[in-house]
């Protein structure tokens, strides 16, 4: 039992740092029709952004304003993204868009190194906001969890509640969930689609930004690869019909390779995948996915 609750536990970051980074996909691709490769590069561009300032401009800054700094940046770099680049190729096929995006991850991958030449020569960790563990028990089992990961996790619980929030009763929700539906219906009652899209790749930008600053990895060009693929299955495993699903992917990965590892540490990743894919094939449409039937 103590083994089984500790894991949950220990899966509880990844868990946030995938919900923060699987949103931003769901949001661009319902919006602009489009998987947006480059998604974990602007992570990790925020993610060296924030540790730089940390570690060598000013050591006197926290580290949560540091972050606040680097989604700020994200979500200026998602905006001007939509409005400069994909925009302009509103009639490009969404296989065109995918390469634009695919584009981007290469330019930022290339970017990254020589623009942090003082973090790439000396590889250190993504700064945590605590190194302490908190110690308590239930169910009559002694647990505990890092208060680094405890912070990530109530962040990604806050921000996805507000966004949640925010996509249910303001005006910029209903416009995003109505442009997400039919852009051109969109258009014509009114709604300022390229807002709407602008102000959606800022907000995706700033979610990843969190995630990237999250992690506590070591700092390299390619730290958000690994997040970035799983975001895009647990798309694919809970759904891409409602806003809320893919989140709920996010929650079963996680958990999936950290039991399996219990079973063997060696084999378990091939367990967890053999077995989101046969959930796949039995629920093609995700999880928690509808099947999208449209008049001719």
């Amino acid at each position: 039992m103590q083994q089984f609750l500790q894991t949950f536990i220990n899966s509880l970051q990844n868990i946030a740092i995938y919900s923060m980074a699987t949103i931003g996909i769901v949001l661009i691709l319902r919006t602009s029709i489009t998987t947006n490769f480059a998604q974990g590069m602007m992570g990790t561009f925020a993610a060296f952004f924030a540790s730089n300032i940390v570690l060598y401009v000013n050591p006197q800054i926290p580290f949560w304003l540091a972050i606040l700094f680097g989604a700020l940046i994200a979500f200026c770099m998602g905006c001007a993204i939509d409005a400069g680049i994909i925009r302009q190729g509103r009639s490009v096929s969404p296989f065109g868009k995918q390469m634009i995006t695919m584009g981007l991850m290469m330019i930022f991958y290339a970017a990254i190194p020589p623009m942090f030449v003082s973090i790439t020569t000396r590889t250190p960790n993504v700064p945590r906001f605590s190194f302490e563990n908190i110690d308590f028990v239930f169910f009559g089992q002694n647990l505990y969890i890092t208060e680094h990961a405890l912070v990530c996790v109530i962040i990604a619980v806050i921000g996805l509640s507000l966004l949640f929030a925010a996509l249910k009763f303001t005006k910029w929700g209903i416009s995003l969930r109505a442009t997400a539906s039919n852009e051109t219906v969109a258009q014509m009652m009114g709604i300022n689609t390229k807002f709407v899209t602008g102000i959606t790749w800022g907000i995706a930008g700033a979610f990843v930004a969190i995630a990237g600053c999250s992690t506590g990895m070591t700092l390299n060009a390619g730290m958000m690869g690994q997040v970035q693929i799983f975001g895009f299955l647990a798309c694919v495993l809970g759904g891409i019909s409602s806003f809320w699903a893919p989140i709920a992917g996010c929650a079963i990965i996680p958990l999936l390779l950290n039991y399996s590892a219990i079973i063997s540490p060696r084999w378990a990743m091939l367990i967890s995948f053999i077995i989101i894919m046969l959930i796949i094939l039995i629920r093609p449409n995700g999880l928690f996915g509808k099947k999208i039937i449209k008049k001719v």
